[in-house]
């Protein structure tokens, strides 16, 4: 089910250390509706891996919303299951209206309202040192090889 792609959009974010990648995730968190709902449940499709998140629609100027978060920095992390990397991997979905051939993103609160198109996107933040890492030494076909290893 093609709907079920969740990184046709991704990008890497690059961070010095672990204090900007706090920075960061608490800026996505602060523009963003964090969790899923109904028929959104981990399990109809999702990522068994990444944890349900609680819904949070204290703020309904926000057009972005949190669906997943994988924290491989978190020190209980068995990064044995990656060859040692690790990162901060966020989907968030994003909704949009087209008029005129000009995009306009829309707040979160008004989806169903709008004929909007949704599509959720992948942010992979990294630290610097361990981009250049994995760049100069070809850990991520690494990475690649043990993780299908382990779904497969």
């Amino acid at each position: 089910d093609v709907a079920m792609l969740t990184d046709l959009v991704r990008c890497t974010v690059l961070a010095e250390d672990l204090k900007q990648v706090e920075a960061l995730m608490a800026t996505l968190e602060a523009r963003s509706v964090v969790g899923l709902t109904g028929a959104e449940k981990r399990g109809e499709g999702g990522d068994e891996e990444a944890p349900m998140l609680e819904m949070d629609n204290s703020d309904g100027d926000r057009i972005l919303r949190i669906t997943a978060i994988k924290n491989r920095f978190d020190a209980n992390y068995d990064d044995s299951k990656s060859g040692g990397y690790r990162d901060l991997s966020l989907n968030i979905e994003v909704g949009w209206t087209m008029q005129e051939g000009l995009v306009s993103f829309e707040k979160v609160r008004d989806w169903g309202l709008l004929e909007c198109q949704r599509h959720i996107c992948e942010i992979q933040v990294r630290l610097r040192s361990q981009h250049h890492q994995i760049v100069s030494k070809g850990l991520h076909t690494r990475y690649v090889e043990l993780r299908n290893q382990y779904n497969g």
